[in-house]
């Protein structure tokens, strides 16, 4: 092959005297990884030319490539040369693929070396790698490790020192340009999945080859319950170990719902996808809300599984409590506490429902001290209304439906719009990035909401209020004999500024002030109250 004396030109393979030490690596790296391929009995290491195709692909990529990539998995560099190639024709593009790895941290003293003190792995590693996939763990990712590794791994490792925590491995390979990175990063976080580390390189032919490793994948626990049963098994004592207790586990879903255990009662709402029915599980009464298998598509499918994976991590006195959910199709459906009450909306539109000021406060308290609790947890609702908000018998008010819910970004910001347009803040509208600040300021219109009773910009249809708001600057008129603090507190959380939108934090403890205020003056709304008796007598009239 041609080798230039000062250069190295891609296709051919550069003599090692004429090199630096990165290139020479880069060398050693792919005899390394072709060795390992062809002993491994890979049947493309037996096609023609083979290894000079293996040289194009280390040679179009940039020298840290070589530098980065983990030669006892060799196989993964084909992965990448495969990708690369299918990237090539526009059909394919973006060409991915995703897999199950584990990362064993050396300080932890379990490395893969150490889990399986093999002297088979230092002769052997590939073959060792394989049986440790035939036990039921995975391989580790393709690129090193790092802090960013290091950190979770431990945690769970400390837990269960035998089976670090699964992660997953996505692999994307289509066009480079510019800001690509950025643009994979926001779909995987809006997808609620925490990126743990990132590797992108360029190729020189204009190709992107960009590896992610993340958590947060459904599955990760499910997979982690089975290993650990493992460990747990004819085990007749609970272990403790130094940051906490290890409960055996049978490897089954506690929340997983045999349908046949629900009884189904009457219908009480209904949407395009789905319906919402009483029912009882286990003589408890239960919401059952159900989808409708002849409107099931990707999306409906997406929402509902991040709904699942939202709810059963979440447990607080203001948001609707998970109890279940069927995943097996064609029963599709997710169980929570029954809200007897029903929506802030349906008692505010259709029963035509006021609140006195005592009242309004305690209902905007238990909202936000919800909202509060999600966005501790580093959750966006991100379709925060009135129809969104339920109501038990004790009157408590509670946020409910997650089907676009999603655990916020490490970056702190989102993208794509979601939502109700007459809910929906501006930055969310335009498509731009937005953070947890999004749902303060679909509270400021839901506050206004309960204030007025109204329909936010009910003389426009949704789509004329989002263009009012991002471009007029749009916003309910506030009612004038409304107390100062309360305005000034509706106009914070809708501010065009994100930035300037108070915390929940922040609003639980204005509202507090005002309703111990209120509560110390004894003084009611000057508004005329119908029905007679409140805001909650009036509920219980309406649902006799």
């Amino acid at each position: 092959m041609a080798i230039e004396e000062d250069s190295e030109r891609c296709g051919s393979r550069p003599a090692q005297s004429h090199h630096h030490l990165q290139q020479r690596h880069k060398l050693e790296v792919y005899k390394d990884v072709l060795r390992r391929i062809q002993d491994s009995n890979c049947q493309e290491a037996n096609l023609l030319g083979f290894d000079d195709q293996l040289w194009l692909h280390f040679n179009r990529l940039p020298a840290r490539y070589a530098l980065d990539v983990n030669v006892e998995r060799a196989e993964d560099v084909l992965t990448h040369k495969r990708l690369l190639q299918l990237a090539e024709d526009p059909a394919n593009r973006p060409a991915f693929d995703v897999r199950l790895v584990q990362f064993y941290p050396i300080a932890s003293g379990n490395s893969i070396d150490s889990v399986h003190s093999d002297s088979s792995m230092k002769e052997d590693p590939q073959s060792s790698y394989n049986n440790l996939s035939k036990q039921g763990i995975h391989l580790p990712p393709t690129f090193g490790s790092s802090s960013n590794l290091e950190a979770p791994a431990l945690q769970a490792m400390s837990v269960t020192p035998s089976f670090p925590m699964p992660m997953h491995e996505i692999t994307f390979s289509t066009v480079d340009k510019p800001k690509l990175l950025n643009q994979l990063t926001l779909i995987l976080s809006e997808i609620g999945l925490n990126i743990r580390e990132a590797h992108a390189f360029s190729t020189l032919d204009g190709f992107s080859l960009d590896v992610f490793v993340v958590d947060g994948w459904p599955c990760e626990e499910q997979y982690w319950s089975k290993e650990r049963s493992v460990s747990t098994e004819n085990q007749s004592r609970i272990e403790t170990s130094s940051n906490c207790i290890e409960i055996p586990s049978d490897g089954t879903d506690v929340w997983e719902i045999d349908v046949r255990q629900l009884k189904t009662g009457n219908k009480v709402g209904s949407g395009s996808f789905g319906d919402l029915y009483k029912g009882t599980y286990f003589s408890q009464e239960v919401a059952i809300k159900v989808l409708k298998p002849e409107r099931v598509n990707r999306r409906m499918l997406g929402e509902f599984s991040q709904e699942v994976y939202i709810m059963r991590k979440v447990r607080h006195k203001n948001v609707v409590q998970f109890i279940g959910a069927c995943t097996q199709p064609p029963n599709l459906c997710i169980v929570t506490e029954f809200m007897s009450r029903g929506s802030v909306y349906d008692f505010l539109h259709k029963q035509r429902g006021v609140f006195k000021l005592p009242s309004l406060l305690k209902a905007a308290i238990d909202i936000s001290k919800g909202m509060n609790y999600l966005h501790q947890n580093k959750i966006i609702h991100r379709d925060l209304k009135t129809a969104n908000l339920l109501m038990d018998e004790n009157e408590v008010i509670k946020v409910a439906d997650f089907g676009l819910a999603r655990v916020q970004a490490q970056s702190g910001v989102m993208t794509a719009e979601t939502g109700t347009y007459r809910w929906m803040s501006p930055e969310v509208i335009e498509h731009k990035a937005y953070d947890l600040k999004a749902d303060v300021f679909s509270f400021g219109i839901v506050l206004w909401e309960l204030l007025t009773g109204e329909l936010p910009y009910s003389n426009l249809t949704p789509l004329q209020a989002a263009v009012g708001v991002v471009q007029q600057g749009l916003r309910p008129s506030i009612p004038k004999n409304t107390r100062p603090r309360l305005a000034e507190l509706c106009e914070r959380c809708w501010h065009q500024d994100a930035a300037q939108r108070p915390e929940f934090f922040e609003i639980v403890e204005i509202l507090q002030q005002m309703s111990d205020e209120v509560r110390n003056e004894g003084v009611y709304s000057s508004r005329d109250i119908k029905p007679p008796g409140g805001f909650f007598s009036a509920l219980r009239k309406g649902h006799r």
